[in-house]
């Protein structure tokens, strides 16, 4: 068993004096359009340079957006770094250390995440800025509390990565209902962000199994987005679904295009990798060796679940709901897990 490092004990120390202090919102200090001006630089700055202005200035609104303050310092590839025995950041470290208080996203995220290889560069910005988030997830879980992940003295790395992982979902949340992020851009995104971490329930490295950490990020979610909540042409209608009406709709039949978090409950889940892409929070657990060749391993562990795109079809008249490309025929209303097919009932069948 790997003992503790001083890394963990320090972290530990402060998690005790701030395990009720943060409340389930942040401050939202920022305006909403600072995270709108984040946006437009993503879609329309000058390529040449662009994802090093880019996280500057993320880096910057989560500072503001946390109200933290005392920001850790953002280092990327080549930077030199202080502490947790790194000398310098290389792909594919992400990762946070509080000794020294550093931030380091020196990732390619081509060369760890299989499905990033067919996105554009623009595209992978918001990849970029959710792991971003959720290293400053660590950062902020020091000084401000693990939310409704504290656990007094009982602290594992479980709970500290969950505990970032809802605060990943708080902050895209609040892009999201500020209109700086939309729902296709945080499905794509949130998809990629699953296919990374660790599985493994026995390593003292374990962050939790797949379900745990997608029930984290919406929860952080749904802290900022409440049911009926309008996003563009798209609707939140549960904690984990978004629709938005399809035309031909008839008092007796409507369409939607929905996402709808699916968790494939069928596949067990099983891997020796210690370390994740979102876990790397290695650097505070361990030595130098551990934290590389954890980093080494990131993005081999495939999360079993994603939002899916999918048609959903409500018959108004008997109550009944079909979902595209799924392997069941028509079903009652009440069969439908995600509550979706419910609520759309409700909210719009009564409609003449």
């Amino acid at each position: 068993m790997i003992s503790k490092p001083l890394g963990f004990q320090l972290l530990l120390a402060v998690a005790v004096t701030a395990a009720h202090a943060q409340p389930l919102a942040p401050p939202l200090t920022p305006n909403p359009s600072e995270g709108r001006t984040l946006e437009q630089l993503r879609r329309n700055g000058e390529s040449s340079g662009l994802r090093q202005r880019y996280l500057s200035q993320a880096h910057v609104l989560l500072q503001r957006f946390w109200a933290s303050d005392t920001p850790p310092k953002l280092l990327l590839a080549g930077d030199r770094t202080e502490g947790c025995g790194v000398e310098r950041v290389e792909h594919p470290m992400a990762y946070y250390c509080p000794p020294s208080n550093e931030l380091a996203m020196g990732l390619d995220l081509r060369r760890s995440v299989r499905s990033a290889r067919g996105r554009s560069d623009r595209e992978l910005l918001l990849l970029d800025l959710a792991v971003l988030a959720h290293e400053w997830g660590h950062h902020v879980n020091r000084s401000q509390g693990r939310g409704p992940y504290n656990g007094g003295l009982n602290l594992t790395v479980k709970q500290e990565e969950l505990a970032a992982d809802w605060r990943t979902g708080v902050f895209l949340g609040w892009l999201l209902s500020s209109g700086a992020l939309d729902v296709d851009g945080f499905t794509q995104t949130a998809n990629l962000l699953f296919e990374m971490g660790d599985y493994e329930r026995l390593a003292q490295q374990h962050h939790g199994y797949p379900k745990d950490r997608f029930q984290a990020l919406t929860r952080g979610l749904s802290s900022q987005l409440k049911p009926g909540q309008r996003l563009g042409e798209w609707t939140v209608d549960t904690q984990e679904a978004f629709s938005r009406p399809l035309p031909g709709a008839s008092e007796q039949e409507r369409r939607y295009e929905v996402r709808r978090l699916k968790i494939d409950r069928g596949q067990q889940i099983a891997t020796n990798l210690l370390g994740g892409l979102l876990g790397a929070a290695s650097c505070i657990w361990g030595n130098k060796q551990q934290c590389i060749g954890m980093a080494s391993q990131q993005g081999k562990g495939r999360a079993a679940g994603a939002y899916t795109q999918r048609t959903l079809t409500l018959h108004c008249a008997n109550g009944s709901f079909d979902v595209s490309d799924d392997d069941f025929e028509p079903q009652p209303i009440s069969r439908d897990g995600k509550g979706q097919a419910a609520v759309l009932l409700k909210r719009d069948c009564s409609k003449g």
